[in-house]
């Protein structure tokens, strides 16, 4: 228990601490009435692949969002469905710019990247063909950009599909908890690693300045949230500006979805290593980047090796002991859990969030267990240098 109790714990308590400083300040600090907002032109990139089911409400919800300057660019990426004919039903009432490369690219990256030669705009956001934003959240995305020395700032994803069935629940809880509230906290220590490729939004310069995206990872959003690191721009959350996304609704899709996820990252950090303890770099390759290793790639494979040890031992040694062990285990591991997840839902939803505890047995005992699982996978399948594309 060493590690649980070292790590996991310390951890849990201070992201308590920081979402009630968090809570306070939003209260003490809401925006006044009267203030008056900037809206400067933007260009908003949608990439698309084979996105037939969910280009309209994409782009439907971005039609009607309440923000006055923006151009709509949507890149159909070589789509073998209808996407491309859904999408120009739009075009030609001129309410967006309809892009096609009649030959998949592979990478989302490629598709960004083709749509910047057709935008105008100084501020770039980016979304994701499956994802629909908030009336307010174009305007909520933007006002931190207008800060100087801000380079990017991470949209808030939520799950559009959550009650779709019991996986699409707990990626919803998921979500909240380490998406929504980490990069809150991330941002308020100025450690925000990753601005969603569903919705971020980007100073043009800026992205112009690190060589737009690169090809050579499968997590483009993260890779360029880094060279925007590199080059001392901030990184900023804004969690008013809320979209919804479409999460895997099958096992298979989450756990395809989640290996490109952890084999982008490691790959990613690979290719930036050099900024790993460099105090030029600031707070992100002194703190922020080596934290991400250790939690999420050090532990893993302690806390497999850890699991393996204590079922081994119980499986040929068993006895009331060590199904006491077990238990107590499990007991911590709950416990741990709802001192983050309590304040966490009731600072996102007030006390009606307190019904997503129900999930916590399930998320500590499966839904976790079996990511680290697809987690391994994924950093094998990575060191093998084995290929995923869209």
């Amino acid at each position: 228990m060493i590690v649980p109790l070292t790590i996991d714990l310390p951890r849990s308590i201070f992201k308590a601490l920081a979402l009630l400083a968090a809570y306070v300040k939003r209260n003490w600090h809401k925006r006044r009435e009267g203030v008056v907002l900037r809206y400067p032109f933007l260009s908003v990139i949608v990439p698309a692949h084979n996105e037939e089911d969910l280009i309209e409400r994409c782009l439907e919800a971005l039609i009607s969002v309440n923000y006055p300057r923006l151009e709509i660019i949507v890149v159909d990426d070589g789509s073998t469905d209808k996407t491309y004919e859904k999408a120009s039903k739009y075009a030609v009432r001129g309410l967006i710019k309809l892009v096609r490369r009649e030959k998949t690219s592979g990478r989302k990256a490629i598709a960004v990247n083709h749509g910047l030669k057709f935008t105008r705009g100084d501020i770039i956001v980016v979304i994701d063909a499956d994802t629909v934003i908030g009336k307010d959240s174009l305007t909520e995305v933007i006002q931190p950009l207008l800060e100087d020395g801000v380079g990017a700032v991470a949209g808030n994803i939520r799950v559009l599909n959550e009650k779709e069935n019991f996986l699409t629940k707990l990626q919803s809880y998921e979500y909240m908890l380490a998406m929504e509230v980490g990069r809150l906290l991330q941002s308020m220590a100025n450690l925000l690693l990753i601005v969603p490729g569903a919705f971020g939004a980007f100073r043009r310069r800026i992205v112009e300045g690190v060589g737009e995206y690169d090809v050579d990872t499968i997590t483009e959003d993260f890779d360029l949230t880094i060279k925007i690191h590199k080059v001392k721009q901030a990184v900023r959350f804004a969690p008013n500006a809320i979209a919804w996304t479409v999460v895997p609704a099958t096992w298979r899709g989450w756990v395809r979805q989640r290996v490109r996820w952890a084999k982008g990252q490691i790959i990613t950090l690979a290719k930036h290593w050099n900024l790993l303890f460099k105090a030029r770099f600031g707070r992100v390759g002194t703190v922020g980047v080596p934290d991400m290793i250790f939690m999420d790639v050090v532990l893993l494979f302690l806390r497999i090796a850890w699991i393996v040890l204590v079922l081994f031992f119980s499986l040929i040694s068993f006895s009331l002991t060590s199904l006491m062990v077990f238990a107590l285990i499990v007991t911590f591991y709950m416990v741990n859990e709802l001192i983050v997840t309590i304040p966490c839902f009731l600072y996102i939803e007030g006390w009606r969030g307190l019904k997503r505890l129900a999930y916590a047995p399930l998320m500590v005992l499966l839904y976790r267990p079996l990511h680290s699982l697809v987690r391994l996978k994924a950093y094998l399948e990575a060191l093998v240098r084995k290929e995923t594309g869209w």
